[in-house]
Formats: structure tokens, C-alpha cells, sequence
């Protein structure tokens, strides 16, 4: 079924578009406005035309829920940006729920390996690394900014957010 319409054309969902759009592997592109949740309901406009209306930068600076929406897609473009494994690494789901994957990138000499968590509970969280870390490296969360050390295969974090973004210290 071919859709002609986007994702999340009533920006209801716009934290859950990034976060698919960018931590899906192969190439992402963020869309002039997608990064602010500017509308897409655009009065007389149709079709493409909707994604070519003026950006909400008022919006952006007076709406803390449109702050909140920047600066996730911020966090994770830049979590892109740093690791090369997200967009071109090998995908290994960890657990399904909540879900929690790697991604490991090696080519020559150079190697990348990430682990993502989703869907997690805000507060005190606990997951499995897997292979791609081993016990005593210190780790951080990208999203968070918080440091932690693999202990029994694992890491702990205490963060308000859901999600989590691994990478080597």
C-alpha cells in the first residue's frame, strides 16, 4: 500500500518520527521543519507544497514542547553523526522488550559499536550489553550525558528519558 501522505502528517507523533527516522539504518534525511514539528497542514497547499510553508521559529522559541522535540532530534542526529554503525552497521536486537539492539560497524582498521534502547522506563534502568561491551568499560549514554561501567554484562542508569544510547567512553 503506497502512502501519499507522511508518517506523521498531523505532527502527533513527532518524538516517535525521529526517533524511527533517525536511528533507522541505511540513509535519513530530516526534512526542513520535521525537526520542530512545524505543521504540515498548511491552508490551500497541496501535496509536496505543504513541506515548503514557512518554519515555526516563533514556535521554537516560545513552545517548550516544540524545544523539547529540537532538541531530541538533536541528540540523535548527533549520535548519527558520531557513529557510522547506526546507518551502516550490522543490527543484532539484544532484547524485544523493552527493546534494546546493537549495532556494529568494522571496516579496515576502524570499528564502531552502539547499543540503543527504546521504549525503557524513565528512572533507574538496567540493560544487557551483550557482546559489544565488556565488564568494566566505561560507557556513556549519549542521550542523557551519563556515564556508567558494564558489571555483569551489563549497565545501569538512572536518567528521566526512555531511551538510551550506548557508546564506549
Amino acid at each position: 500500500m503506497m502512502m501519499d501522505y507522511p508518517f506523521d502528517k498531523k505532527r502527533e507523533k513527532t518524538i516517535e518520527a525521529g526517533t524511527k527516522l533517525l536511528l533507522a539504518p541505511g540513509i535519513s534525511q530530516v526534512y526542513y521543519g520535521d525537526e520542530s514539528g512545524r505543521s504540515l497542514d498548511i491552508e490551500g497547499a497541496q501535496g509536496d507544497a505543504t513541506l515548503r510553508s514557512f518554519m515555526n521559529w516563533e514556535d521554537i522559541q516560545n513552545n517548550p514542547k516544540t524545544k523539547e522535540v529540537l532538541v531530541h532530534f538533536q541528540k540523535l542526529g548527533k549520535f548519527r553523526s558520531n557513529h557510522p554503525a547506526i546507518g551502516a552497521g550490522k543490527h543484532t536486537q539484544i532484547t524485544a522488550s523493552p527493546y534494546v539492539f546493537s549495532r556494529t560497524f568494522t571496516k579496515d582498521y576502524f570499528k564502531d559499536n552502539v547499543i540503543v534502547g527504546l521504549d525503557l522506563n524513565a528512572g533507574k534502568k538496567e540493560i544487557s550489553v551483550g557482546t559489544i561491551f565488556k565488564d568494566g568499560d566505561a560507557v556513556l549514554d549519549a542521550y542523557s550525558n551519563t556515564k556508567s561501567v558494564v558489571k555483569n554484562g551489563k549497565v545501569s542508569f538512572d536518567t528521566p528519558f526512555t531511551i538510551l544510547l550506548v557508546e564506549k567512553e
